[in-house]
């Protein structure tokens, strides 16, 4: 039985594309003259007013058009009905991928302390402290009076939703329903950068432009060493040990071109750093503040102390709007951010 099998196996002969198609070609040839001849009977049976060409030549055509679709020589684009393909139509299609932009880089969710909880959320902070005195001998003790603030953080919703026509669902060759939900989830991540970074706090997360930091401005007309020492000496000590550089596309031009009053670069590019702290772009940051629309802001702060709390993570949600054949999609999320302490951050304004 194995040799028998083995004995078929090797009469089995390979046949390239090339010697495929000839094949083809030549069972065509065959039965061309049957089909023209059905095709014939049902042209004189169907068309009674012929205009323009002879049913003969619509024979040709047509026995033409099939030959080339049994190749793979036709187009795929869409045939007019009127066409002498008689109707044969091949639906226009997507290709397999769709080219996407790119996203800008998100840094404040990456950077920031995250948590999951679901409603309202009041986190206490210290307000005034106590004071501790020296006293002498049968002196009675200064009262002090401690104080604790708030933060609030809510459940804000941030979506996105499209209508996608069933027909567009139907004739695309690529996942359309993922590949926008895919949209919608990178909208979703770019938006809430832009309100974590400068949002107002209005039914949306207060940004880090937004947070009550301690500001200096820069000293004179041009941007100096100086004006960043500064900046990272005006940031207490116990929170200059995770704290982080972060501006516009502007101010990191500043950056890279300072130098020390030695003349040397301070940006260290083997690790993108500046006395030894990172230093971070946002395009949320603008570059075109003050009266001559050229100065930036340069922020040294702590980012554990930029809270995010997502209420609801991430979720897709589609549904049938039968009467307009269409489908609904919708992204959405709940969240909420705000910088929790104040004096871990400082701002240097007016840079330019």
């Amino acid at each position: 039985m194995d040799k028998e099998k083995n004995n078929t196996q090797t009469q089995v002969k390979e046949v390239t594309m090339d010697e495929l198609k000839n094949i083809i070609t030549d069972g065509i040839k065959e039965i061309l003259p049957d089909m023209k001849s059905e095709i014939l009977k049902e042209v004189k049976r169907d068309v009674k007013d012929v205009k323009s060409d002879t049913d003969e030549e619509k024979i040709n055509k047509s026995a033409d058009f099939i030959r080339k679709v049994c190749l793979g020589q036709v187009e795929e684009k869409a045939i007019d009905s009127s066409d002498t393909s008689f109707g044969h139509t091949v639906p226009t299609e997507l290709a397999d991928f769709i080219l996407t932009k790119k996203d800008k880089i998100s840094k404040m969710r990456k950077l920031a302390f995250v948590f999951q909880l679901s409603g309202d959320f009041q986190l206490p902070t210290e307000g005034a402290g106590v004071t501790a005195y020296w006293v002498a001998e049968n002196q009675e003790i200064t009262e002090s009076n401690p104080t604790v603030s708030k933060k609030n953080l809510y459940d804000y919703y941030l979506a996105a939703r499209v209508l996608i026509p069933r027909k567009l669902l139907n004739t695309s060759a690529y996942n359309i329903v993922n590949f926008i939900g895919e949209l919608c989830s990178r909208k979703l991540r770019d938006t809430e950068e832009v309100a974590f970074v400068a949002g107002d706090g209005s039914e949306k997360p207060t940004g880090l432009r937004g947070a009550s930091l301690g500001t200096l401005a820069q000293a004179g007309a041009e941007f100096s060493y100086d004006d960043l020492v500064d900046l990272f000496y005006e940031l207490p000590e116990q929170y200059r040990q995770n704290a982080v550089f972060m501006t516009s596309s502007a101010g990191m031009k500043l950056l890279r071109k300072l130098k020390d009053n030695n003349g040397l670069p301070i940006f260290d590019v083997r690790d993108q750093t500046i006395f030894n702290r990172p230093v971070f772009e946002s395009a949320d940051i603008p570059a075109n503040l003050g009266a001559g629309t050229d100065e930036t802001e340069i922020f040294f702060f702590d980012p554990w102390y930029y809270w995010i709390k997502d209420g609801e993570k991430m979720f897709v949600d589609t549904d049938k709007v039968i009467s307009k054949l269409q489908t609904e999609l919708v992204v959405a999320e709940a969240v909420d951010g705000v910088y929790t302490l104040p004096d871990a951050g400082k701002k240097l304004t007016a840079v330019k």
